[in-house]
C-alpha cells in the first residue's frame, strides 16, 4: 500500500496487486461505522458516459457511426488523452460487462442456417488471413534484422479484429443478416476461437517452450473449446427451450423474471 495512512489526510491510497493492477483505496479503515460509497467511481463512470454520449452525438450529427464517436471519447478522457479516469481496474471491469451483453445481443442476430452456408469461406478466408499476416510481418522482420518469432508474434495479433466493434458497427447498419455480414460474423468467430490457441504458442516464440509444449497446450485448449461447443449444443435443444418456457409461464405478470434470468444466463456462460 502506497500514500498516507493519516485519516485526516487527501493523500489517495492504493494498492498494488501482483499482475501490476493498481487499486485506488477509496474507503479508509475507521473505527465508525461508515457508508461504503466509492465516489471516485461513481465520478469515473459519470464521465465516461457523459463523454460517450456527446462523441455520440457529434458524430451521429456528422452522419458516421457513434461506435467511433465512443472510442475517441474514451481516448481524450483515458491515460493517453485528459486521463480524467482514477480507478481503472475498476472502470475496466464494469466494461467487460459491455463486452459480454453486446456479444450475447449479436449472438441473439445469428442466423445459423446461413452461418453454415458462408461457414466454408469464412474458416478458410481467417485462416488464410492469419497464415499470411504471420508470414508476412514474418519476413518484415527477418530482412529488417529482427527475430522471426517476434515478426510472427506481431503479425499474430495484427490478424486479428475486435469484434465487439465490428459486430456494433454491423447491428447499426442492420446487416447481420446479409450475405457480407455472414462472412464477417464467421471470421470474427474463428478469429476468437484462435486467439486461445495463439496464446498458447507464445512460449514457443518467447523460446521459454519446446515445440512439443506448444503442440500440447494447443491440443488442451482444443479439446476444452470441442467440449464446451458440445455441451452448448445439446443445451440448445435441451434444457435452454424448457427453461425459458418456464420463465415466461413465472413472467406472466411482469417481465422482470424473465430480463433477470437471460442476462444471468449470458453472464453464467460468459463467465
Amino acid at each position: 500500500m502506497f500514500g498516507s495512512q493519516n485519516e485526516n489526510s487527501d493523500d489517495t491510497e492504493t494498492v498494488i496487486d501482483k499482475e501490476d493492477n493498481v487499486f485506488v483505496m477509496s474507503n479508509r479503515k475507521t473505527k465508525y461505522p461508515t457508508l461504503q460509497l466509492d465516489l471516485r467511481l461513481i465520478k469515473d463512470l459519470v464521465v465516461i458516459i457523459v463523454s460517450a454520449t456527446a462523441g455520440g452525438i457529434i458524430f451521429s450529427c456528422l452522419g458516421q457511426p457513434v461506435i467511433v464517436g465512443y472510442l475517441l471519447a474514451g481516448s481524450l478522457i483515458g491515460p493517453g488523452g485528459l486521463n480524467l479516469i482514477n480507478e481503472m481496474v475498476q472502470v475496466e471491469t464494469f466494461a467487460q460487462f459491455g463486452v459480454v451483453f453486446l456479444l450475447f445481443a449479436l449472438g441473439l442476430e445469428f442466423s445459423l442456417p446461413k452461418l453454415r452456408v458462408v461457414g466454408p469461406v469464412a474458416v478458410l478466408g481467417g485462416v488464410l488471413q492469419i497464415a499470411l499476416f504471420m508470414f508476412l510481418c514474418g519476413l518484415t522482420a527477418a530482412l529488417c534484422g529482427a527475430k522471426l518469432s517476434e515478426g510472427v508474434f506481431v503479425g499474430t495479433f495484427l490478424s486479428m479484429s475486435s469484434t465487439a466493434v465490428v459486430s456494433k458497427f454491423l447491428v447499426e447498419k442492420g446487416s447481420t443478416n446479409a450475405l457480407h455480414g455472414q462472412v464477417t460474423i464467421g471470421t470474427l468467430i474463428l478469429q476468437d476461437c484462435a486467439v486461445g490457441l495463439l496464446f498458447a504458442l507464445i512460449p514457443v516464440l518467447g523460446g521459454s517452450s519446446g515445440i512439443f509444449g506448444g503442440m500440447m497446450s494447443m491440443g488442451r485448449l482444443l479439446l476444452v473449446l470441442s467440449i464446451f461447443i458440445t455441451v452448448a449444443y445439446m443445451m440448445t435443444w435441451s434444457f435452454i427451450p424448457r427453461f425459458l418456457k418456464l420463465m415466461i409461464q413465472l413472467s406472466s405478470q411482469t417481465n422482470e423474471l424473465y430480463q433477470l434470468a437471460a442476462v444471468a444466463f449470458c453472464l453464467l456462460l460468459a463467465w
